[in-house]
């Protein structure tokens, strides 16, 4: 039996880990009374107890714009915490999976996806405390091949907080809403990122995830491209296909300059997951068909999410 710690359960991420765990998988799932990440202390002697072989790291300060304005914060989570972790991993000789995130980019390639060895250059502090996490697992565990970065995108569940979400409360809400269109990215299925970090658990040559100098970094979303625009117009449509939403909504796209965030956002930031699938000879499903599913799960639970 392969014993895992997962940081973050009750988030989008840690529900859907849960939600597909392989049989060969013993999962431990700590709240914050029992693992205080900030607590360094603390995360030695919980690993040193529990003995994880592998420590998949869901835990995260995901509000882009929040960010901005408690800056001490999300670096205390994204960013020092998987240090500390990621120590104290090593001397257990176990693995450490870290999730990471398109905005470590900055978004001017515009032309191809970007590559797992492009140069990092985030626009905001969401995207430069995953930065420094990264620069802490390679630093800290580059050595043993142990430590794994998955680099994802626009991630979404039938769960927590995520855009989907979002669109569908805002829907009821309201007969207009402006979406911007000129960020480019992909979707990316909690379910489809949740069996690629079980795959890595069980995957035999991990030898192979270090190869071509890519420092154990892996980039895994959905298939395609689109942008916020179109992803909100493909809610709403297939959510009055499949009987979740019963009025149209009026979509209106609007450009980034005209819609004033506090965090600086990429124009463009779709991941090349060609290596992810030749490694473990997988291939991705479009981003549509895991949006219809997800709406369809949403709406079999819809009473729970005050729909």
């Amino acid at each position: 039996m392969i014993r895992i710690l997962i940081t973050g359960s009750t988030g989008q991420l840690g529900k859907s880990l849960i939600d597909v765990k392989p049989h060969n998988c013993e999962i431990i799932t700590p709240n914050k009374n029992d693992l205080d990440l900030s607590n360094s202390k603390q995360c030695k002697n919980f690993i040193s107890e529990v003995k994880p072989n592998w420590l998949i790291n869901c835990a995260a300060f995901t509000n882009v714009d929040g960010a901005e304005s408690k800056k001490d914060l999300t670096m205390k989570i994204n960013a020092h915490a998987p240090n500390i972790l990621a120590k104290y991993i090593k001397e257990q000789g176990g693995g450490f999976i870290q999730i990471s995130s398109d905005y470590v980019f900055d978004g001017h390639k515009r032309n191809s996806p970007y590559k797992v060895n492009d140069k990092r250059n985030p626009l905001n502090t969401y995207g430069y405390s995953k930065f420094k996490a990264e620069e802490s697992i390679q630093n800290i565990l580059g050595e043993t091949k142990k430590g794994i970065i998955i680099r994802t995108s626009w991630l979404i569940s039938p769960y927590g907080k995520n855009f989907v979400l979002t669109m569908l409360r805002l829907f009821n809400q309201k007969k207009t809403i402006q979406v911007v269109d000129d960020q480019i990215g992909c979707p990316t299925s909690s379910f489809g990122l949740s069996e690629l970090c079980w795959r890595i658990v069980n995957f035999k040559n991990q030898d192979l995830i270090f190869k071509n100098n890519n420092n154990g970094v892996l980039h895994w979303s959905d298939e395609g491209q689109t942008n916020w625009f179109e992803f909100a117009k493909t809610i709403r449509d297939l959510s009055l296909e499949i009987g979740l939403l019963d009025k149209n909504i009026n979509l209106i796209p609007v450009k980034s300059s005209s819609y004033k965030t506090l965090a600086k956002r990429p124009f463009y930031s779709v991941l090349d997951c060609e290596n992810t699938k030749n490694i473990f000879n997988i291939s991705g499903v479009y981003w549509k068909k895991n949006l219809k599913d997800i709406l369809q799960k949403i709406l079999l639970n819809r009473n729970s999410h005050n729909l």
